[in-house]
């Protein structure tokens, strides 16, 4: 008797819900992004504490000549060069001329760079004897070495800002071209199929069913675009001496400036950064369909 009384008390208690071993509870978002912006400020708060104060220690320098502030600079002299060159005073160049002649020109060769791309990418794409005629000959252009072909720019052009368009141009063009080959070729051959039997001529499959594909695919390398021409550019500008941020660069070699290259340097990153991130959010505005599916 006592047996069944348990085993319907056991039936009429409610059960515990079973954990898994070895999980725990997952914390919310807010709590991660927290703990890993944190981090990030350590380690920076670290690496310009250590980079600020190691060379000053006695007999650093002599073990590891690297950490010569001869060579490194330090952060302090590097926030107060960057303030001379905001404000142009005592005795440097303002930066805002050459910082808006690097940016235009780099945003003028990557624009024209995904147009072009992206349209042959289309065309090549849409006609499989073009496509086999022409990949021996985009292999081997595009498997030189963009460095390599500064030079031969700056040679033949004899406008510097011609030139570093003209470099930022051949180095976005292949991004673009292959980005929008692969999204004409990923349309499902049921879909232009489909719109064959709808009666949709040949020039009608590819800017209406090919082209908003190539297009995606294409303006989702935006921000990459972006980065490798502002590279060219200034790579570029450092080769013509032309008036841009690679003139700044060049004048800090000749002068052996270690402050000034530093300086410049964290002025291209930071531009870097901000055209990325805007390139990223005109990507978003143009491709909101695209940016759902990617995140779904």
């Amino acid at each position: 008797m006592s047996a069944m009384l348990q085993d319907e008390t056991a039936v009429d208690r409610p059960k515990k819900a079973a954990r898994t071993p070895g999980r725990q509870p997952v914390p919310d978002a807010g709590a991660r992004n927290w703990v890993i912006w944190f981090w990030r400020a350590v380690i920076v708060a670290a690496f310009l504490t250590a980079w600020e104060y190691l060379p000053e220690i006695p007999g650093v320098n002599g073990p590891l000549p690297f950490l010569d502030p001869f060579f490194i600079s330090s952060p302090s002299r590097i926030v107060q060069q960057l303030y001379y060159l905001a404000t142009g005073s005592q005795g440097s160049i303002s930066i805002w001329r050459p910082l808006a002649q690097t940016v235009l020109t780099a945003l003028a060769g990557s624009v024209a760079a995904m147009v072009l791309g992206a349209v042959c990418g289309l065309l090549v794409s849409s006609s499989v004897t073009m496509s086999r005629i022409t990949q021996p000959f985009l292999t081997f252009v595009n498997a030189i070495p963009r460095v390599a072909m500064v030079p031969i720019i700056v040679m033949l052009v004899s406008t510097p800002v011609l030139a570093n368009a003209i470099t930022a141009l051949t180095v976005v063009f292949f991004v673009a071209f292959y980005n929008a080959l692969e999204g004409s070729l990923s349309v499902a051959r049921e879909v232009v199929q489909n719109a064959y039997l709808l009666g949709a001529s040949r020039s009608a499959i590819i800017w209406k069913v090919r082209w908003p594909s190539a297009l995606a695919w294409t303006l989702m390398q935006l921000p990459n675009a972006i980065a490798f021409g502002l590279t060219g550019v200034v790579t570029t500008e450092v080769f013509t001496g032309g008036t841009g941020l690679g003139y700044l660069l060049l004048v800090g070699i000749n002068n052996n400036n270690a402050t000034m290259l530093f300086s410049i340097v964290v002025v291209t990153a930071i531009v870097g950064v901000c055209l990325v991130l805007g390139s990223a959010a005109l990507r978003r505005k143009l491709l909101p369909w695209w940016e759902s599916s990617e995140g779904a």
